[in-house]
Parts: C-alpha cells; structure tokens; sequence
C-alpha cells in the first residue's frame, strides 16, 4: 500500500463512467472528498488538485483532456488514476513516464478469462484471433465528444483500446499492420500479423441492438468478456482500485504499447 494512502480520492468528471467508479471507491473502502466538472469552470479542476486532501486524483473526462490533468496531478504530487487511453498521443505517454504512481485503467486485464488465457497461450504455438467489437450506440454517442476524433482520438482510441491492450497483453507486438476499413466514428478493420499470431479486427458502433456482440475468437474458441451493452458493467473497475492500494496497475510504459499500436493503424496503407 501506498505510504499514508488515505483512501480519499478526488474525481475530475461526471460522466457515464462516474457511477461505476464510484461503487468501486465504495467496495475497497475509499471515499471522494472532492468532485468538479466543467459546470464549476473550465480550470476548476487545477484549483481542485492542489487544495483536496486526497491522495488520489481520479480523471474521467474527455480523452482529450487526459494528458493536462494526469500531467499536473502528478507534478502536484498526487497518485493518478486514468480512464482509458491513458492518452491518445504517444509521445504524451512518454512524457507520463517520468513520473511516479499514475495508472490507467485497462479493467479487461482483471477479467478471469483473460486470466486463464495469459496462462494457456503458448508462444511456440500459432494462433489465428478473430476480434469482433461491433456494438450498438444511439445518436447521442455520435453527438457527443466521443464522436469526434479530435477528442476521443477516434473508434480505434475510444472503444478498440480495451482490446488491442489485450492483445498486446497476450501476445506479442505485432509485425504487420493492415487497415482495411475506416469510416469516423462508425466502423474500422483490419488486419495484424504478430510473431506467432495473425489477428482480423474490426470494431464498429453501428450494429442492431440485438444483435452486438463482443467476439475474441481464438484458434476457433469464442471468448466472451462482457455480454452488456458497456464493459463497463463488468464490475472489474474494482479490482482496478484494489491493485492501486498495493500500488499497482497498468503503468504509462504499460499503456504505451497499445497507443502506440492505435497510431500506427491509423497511418497503415489501406
């Protein structure tokens, strides 16, 4: 644990994402002495993470704002923890190394097939992956900031981040890259090819309600992270706040491989 770590946090948002890491702050114990939002200013935050009491800053704003605040939390001496991407550049990331006790949140990591599989996966063994997120959004996700890659980064960044951070986790990087499809903010894929791997993605926000899915499809074995409409509601945010009291989790050199890996789709020939 932390020296002196209070189990007090400060939260900077109020997003989607509030509710479920408030019931996480609950479960490991913790309390939040400090919220603000863009309704108390656009710079309430600074003013916020150098008078709370808190040790940790917790960030759930825009993708875009991650970098600023995570950076100014940790130069003002405060444990970070990050909604995912940590950011969407990875020369930002970079920057984020030099700096003790900031974490992103890569909550999949936490799930127990995941854990089964990093313990079965080979690497003298071929693999063929089929990654299928196509999930549905209505017209307000589109509205919103998370449908403008200005700020989310875009579909690859805000909902192929969980799952190129998987695969980066299970294997290793990959050696080719391929994008075969991109239309902001609704659909893209394409494919990777690592050294023991060849993985077909695609990730869309346009598929039917009923029929969404979340496929990590390995050598022909389905593996199902999350049947609800969000991973989000997988209830694994709280084994994110349990490592961060022993003072672990997905450190900025951690997060770096899959923002990294994110960049170079976007630029791959199509």
């Amino acid at each position: 644990m932390f020296f002196g770590f209070n189990k007090k946090f400060a939260v900077i948002g109020t997003g989607f994402i509030f509710p479920i890491h408030l019931k996480a702050i609950n479960q490991i114990g913790g309390k939040i002495v400090d919220v603000v939002n863009l309704s108390h200013g656009e710079n309430a935050w600074r003013d916020m993470v150098k008078k709370t009491e808190a040790d940790c800053i917790v960030i759930l704003t825009p993708n875009d704002l991650h970098f600023e605040m995570v950076k100014f939390s940790a130069e003002n001496k405060k444990i970070v923890l990050c909604e995912k991407p940590l950011t969407i550049k990875s020369e930002d990331v970079k920057v984020l190394m030099n700096y003790p006790n900031i974490f992103a949140v890569c909550q999949l990591r936490y799930h127990p097939l995941v854990k089964e599989l990093k313990m079965k996966i080979d690497p003298n063994q071929n693999y063929q992956i089929e990654m299928d997120i196509s999930v549905y959004r209505d017209k307000s996700y589109f509205e919103s900031w998370k449908g403008q890659k200005e700020r989310s980064g875009g579909i690859l960044f805000n909902l192929g981040i969980h799952y190129f951070d998987l695969l980066l986790y299970l294997f290793s990087k990959p050696e080719k890259v391929f994008l075969e499809c991109l239309e902001e903010p609704k659909i893209a894929s394409g494919f990777l090819e690592g050294k023991n791997y060849k993985c077909n993605f695609k990730i869309s926000t346009i598929e039917p309600k009923e029929t969404q899915r979340r496929i990590f499809r390995i050598n022909g074995k389905d593996y199902n992270f999350s049947s609800k409409e969000n991973l989000a509601f997988e209830k694994l945010h709280y084994f994110v706040y349990k490592d961060l009291l022993k003072k672990k989790g997905i450190t900025p050199k951690d997060a770096l491989k899959s923002i990294e890996l994110v960049e170079k789709i976007y630029v791959a020939k199509r």
